[in-house]
C-alpha cells in the first residue's frame, strides 16, 4: 500500500513539475477528446434526426364514398389497430377534415366554396407505424382486413408517395452510417496524436527513468508513475472538453435550432441531456488512452 502511495504522489508530482510537456499533453488530449466528442454530438444529433423523420412517416387512408359508414371506418380501423407494427390510429371524419382544410396556405378563392353546407372532403384513417420499413407489408394487411372492401387502391397515401418514402428512408439510413464511420476515423486519428505527444514526453525523461532503473527501482515502480500521468491527461482533457462543449453548445444552440427548427431539435438541450454519457464516454477514452499509451511507451525503456 504504501509503495502504491509512493507511486500516486510521484505520478501527480511529476505532472505538474513538467508543466510545458504535461500542458502539451494535456492539450492533445483534449483536442482528442474533443474531435471524438464532436462526432459522438453530430451521432446524436443525425439519430435524433432520423427518428423524427421516421416518425412523420405513416399512412394515410381516405374513404370518398359517402355511402360508407363511419362505423364501418372506425371497425376497420379496430382491425388494424390488432396487426403487429401498429402503434396508433386515428380517424378523421367530415367535420375534422374541413378543419384541417380550413387552416391550410391556399388561395382563399379556392377554400372558400368547401363548408359545412358542401363538404366533399374524404373522411381518412391515419396509421402511424413502429417501423416506417413495415409499411409496405402492412398495406397488403390492410387490404385483407378489409372484408367489405370500402378501400379503394388509388387512396392509399402511402401508394402515391412510395419512391419518396423510400428515398428518405434511405437517407436516413445513409447518414446514420456516416456518421458512424466519422466517428470512427476521427477517433483513430486522435488516437495516434495523443499516443505521438506523450511518447515525446517519456523520451524527454529517458534520464529519469535510466537513474531510477540505475538505483534498482523495479519495472512496476518505473512504470507506474507515468500510468499515473497518463490517468490525470485523461481526467483533465475530459474537464476542458466538457466545458468546451458546453460553451460551443450555448454561444451556437440557437443558430443550429434554427436551422433544425422543422424538426424539433433543441441543440443545447440535447447537451444536456446526454451529458453525463458524454462525459463517461470521454473519461473512459482519454483514461484508458493515457494509460495504454503511457504503459507501451515506457515499456522500451524497461527490461525485457
Amino acid at each position: 500500500m504504501e509503495t502504491f502511495q509512493r507511486i500516486v504522489k510521484l505520478g501527480y508530482t511529476n505532472f505538474w513539475r513538467n508543466r510545458w510537456l504535461t500542458l502539451g499533453a494535456t492539450l492533445l488530449m483534449t483536442l482528442t477528446l474533443i474531435m471524438i466528442s464532436v462526432s459522438l454530438v453530430l451521432s446524436l444529433i443525425v439519430r435524433d434526426l432520423a427518428t423524427t423523420i421516421r416518425s412523420k412517416i405513416d399512412l394515410t387512408i381516405y374513404f370518398r364514398d359517402d355511402a360508407v359508414s363511419d362505423g364501418d371506418i372506425t371497425a376497420l380501423g379496430d382491425r388494424i389497430k390488432l396487426q403487429n407494427g401498429v402503434a396508433e390510429v386515428s380517424f378523421t371524419d367530415k367535420r375534422a377534415a374541413l378543419s384541417i382544410w380550413n387552416r391550410l396556405p391556399i388561395n382563399e378563392n379556392i377554400k372558400r366554396p368547401v363548408g359545412e353546407s358542401y363538404n366533399p372532403l374524404p373522411r381518412s384513417l391515419q396509421i402511424r407505424t413502429t417501423n416506417p420499413d413495415n409499411i409496405q407489408s402492412l398495406i397488403t394487411t390492410i387490404a385483407i382486413q378489409d372484408s367489405q372492401k370500402i378501400v379503394c387502391n388509388e387512396c392509399v397515401s402511402y401508394s402515391k408517395n412510395k419512391e419518396t418514402v423510400d428515398r428518405l428512408l434511405s437517407i436516413t439510413k445513409f447518414v446514420q452510417r456516416a456518421g458512424l464511420f466519422l466517428s470512427v476515423f476521427f477517433g483513430i486519428i486522435a488516437v495516434f496524436n495523443v499516443m505521438n505527444i506523450i511518447r515525446i514526453t517519456i523520451n524527454a525523461r529517458s534520464d529519469e527513468i535510466e537513474i531510477m532503473r540505475y538505483v534498482g527501482a523495479s519495472n512496476a515502480f518505473v512504470r507506474g508513475p507515468f500510468i499515473v500521468e497518463g490517468i490525470l491527461y485523461g481526467v483533465l482533457g475530459t474537464l476542458f472538453t466538457t466545458i468546451f462543449l458546453l460553451l460551443i453548445a450555448y454561444l451556437v444552440s440557437s443558430t443550429i435550432n434554427s436551422v433544425f427548427a422543422s424538426f424539433g431539435v433543441d441543440f443545447f438541450q440535447l447537451i444536456l441531456v446526454n451529458l453525463w454519457t458524454l462525459i463517461g464516454i470521454q473519461l473512459a477514452i482519454g483514461v484508458l488512452l493515457g494509460v495504454i499509451v503511457s504503459s507501451i511507451s515506457v515499456r522500451r525503456f524497461l527490461k525485457a
